[in-house]
């Protein structure tokens, strides 16, 4: 409903009172800093109050009043950009003018993000970056030709198959009358993803139970060829973007797909992480190790906006999440991921969440003897809240020893006179850090409690004075550190640190370093999913 007519003159009356009274100010301000000397605060003050007039009045004025005013400014940076005694350098900034026009220079007529102009930028790409000796229309005839046998050797696969589930070939006799489910009727078009490129085979069918009968050949629903997804599937978990594999698929295809369709290559990866996720602990470990490792991802802002095609589209914001994982150690020596999860942050209540999840899923904790982790403020609490006290909580002695190099103050350093300062500064303080980091790691050398204590109140002892808040920060929970010495375990050097979850962590750190940004949660899931199973295979792990 329109406003009356007497609402708009009494508002506009009121915005003009406004500006009025802040120009009023404005000038006051100035004649009073003109007459007598001022701070340099008053003149900021001034600067602000003028700014904020000229805000209130230019809406206010009609538009060729507000083309007068900016007028001699574009005159004014004219003519100084054309001075040639000027040593001043203008930068002008373009960004929001190119925010207006849809992020686009003037010689694109099209979107960025259409199929037409993606693929000229990829043509352009293969055409600078790959060149062979090899013409374009031998290559094309070599991949019509390949197309073609690929084409006639899954078709053949596929009928023997049939052939197979029936029991005999087309045009057989068995000497009895079929049923309707072993009757053949023709065959349908589907397109299939090869190595080779995109091409369509005809699939045989009966004249009833198609939906029934599962194919080996071709799933059901499958629109990439098994091993050409494999090879897609590795190369992304090697570290390429989805960018990156949409450019290497055109030199596959010589056609474009979308970023949805590449998003499509990770379905069967998400499938088996889903399981692998819903599945129960068929087996507990005496040992388990917990930790988390941070990135960033998509989520949706709960706004809409409208893109240049016309299309409304979810509006989604970068976040900070933390991936918590457990690892279990078994005493023949192997180990596997047990569970992860994806939380806002490491907090004392997540990290309760998580073990009960665990507890939930089948881990047993009448078995389980130790759980190592780093000091992160509220673990331990979390441990002792969902764990019963017959499971001890271990403290990484690696995370120990980087806490201690990061709490040195390097007091009292003796320098090489024959060196320069700064030099001989550096070289005193990794002398200062190479010898209390040697000296702390062997304090855990063997496996008497009261031999280490006393290597401890010696390495105090030395060191305490020159070095007071990291032999605090050192003696913190020391006790803690030796708690994998009190459980009857084989194998004790793999659980005195969090060493074995850090592998996997720095695999899945290389890989989404690579990728910057995951599109969603259940990405990045998938990603260290494909990541544990690499590493899984990798080193045989059972």
């Amino acid at each position: 409903m329109p406003l009356p007519k007497w609402w708009r003159r009494v508002h506009r009356a009121y915005r003009w009172g406004r500006a009025g009274i802040w120009l009023g100010l404005s000038l006051w301000l100035l004649g009073h800093l003109l007459t007598r000397p001022a701070p340099t605060w008053a003149w900021l003050c001034l600067v602000v109050m003028s700014h904020v007039t000229v805000a209130l009045i230019r809406p206010l004025l009609p538009d060729w009043a507000k083309a007068r005013l900016v007028e001699p400014i574009e005159v004014s940076a004219a003519q100084l950009a054309a001075s040639s005694d000027s040593s001043v350098e203008i930068t002008v900034d373009l960004e929001p003018l190119l925010a207006e026009l849809g992020d686009l220079s003037p010689t694109n007529e099209v979107s960025t993000t259409s199929r037409e102009a993606l693929t000229a930028r990829l043509e352009r790409i293969r055409a600078e970056c790959f060149q062979h000796s090899v013409s374009r229309a031998l290559m094309e005839r070599l991949n019509d030709e390949v197309e073609q046998l690929v084409k006639r050797l899954v078709e053949e696969a596929l009928v023997q198959e049939l052939n197979g589930y029936l029991g005999f070939g087309p045009y057989e006799r068995t000497g009895s009358a079929k049923p309707a489910h072993q009757h053949r009727s023709g065959s349908w078009t589907r397109s299939l993803r090869t190595m080779w490129g995109s091409t369509n085979i005809r699939v045989p069918k009966l004249r009833r139970g198609n939906k029934e009968r599962p194919w080996q050949v071709l799933e059901r629903y499958e629109r990439s060829f098994g091993p050409w997804l494999d090879l897609q599937l590795h190369l992304y978990l090697l570290g390429l973007s989805q960018r990156d594999l949409q450019e290497i698929l055109h030199l596959s295809f010589g056609q474009v797909l979308s970023v949805k369709a590449i998003e499509h290559l990770t379905d069967v990866a998400q499938k088996e992480m889903a399981a692998f996720r819903q599945a129960r602990l068929d087996d507990t470990p005496p040992v388990i190790l917990v930790d988390g490792v941070n990135l960033k991802l998509l989520c949706p802002s709960g706004t809409y906006h409208t893109n240049q095609r016309g299309q409304r589209r979810e509006v989604k914001r970068r976040v900070e999440r933390v991936l918590l994982a457990a690892l279990g150690i078994w005493p023949d020596g192997h180990y596997r991921i047990l569970c992860f999860e994806v939380a806002d942050r490491e907090t004392k209540d997540n990290w309760k969440k998580f073990f009960r999840l665990m507890v939930a899923k089948g881990l047993d904790t009448g078995q389980l003897q130790l759980v190592i982790s780093d000091g992160r403020p509220g673990l331990h609490t979390a441990i002792r809240a969902v764990f019963p006290k017959t499971v001890k909580h271990q403290r990484c002695i690696f995370h120990k020893l980087k806490n201690l190099a990061d709490n040195l103050a390097y007091n009292r350093l003796t320098l090489n006179p024959d060196l320069p300062h700064r030099e001989a500064l550096k070289q005193a303080k990794e002398t200062r850090a190479r010898a209390i980091l040697r000296e702390a790691a062997d304090i855990y050398a063997g496996t008497d409690i009261a031999a280490i204590k006393q290597r401890l109140a010696d390495f105090q002892q030395k060191w305490a004075a020159l070095e007071p808040k990291a032999m605090r920060c050192f003696l913190k929970d020391f006790d803690l550190t030796l708690n994998y010495l009190r459980v009857p375990f084989p194998h004790k050097k793999l659980i005195r640190t969090t060493n074995l979850l850090e592998r996997f962590f720095r695999e899945f750190r290389n890989r989404a370093d690579e990728i910057g940004c995951f599109g969603s949660q259940a990405q990045a899931e998938t990603l260290f999913y494909l990541v544990m199973k690499r590493e899984k295979a990798k080193h045989a792990l059972a």
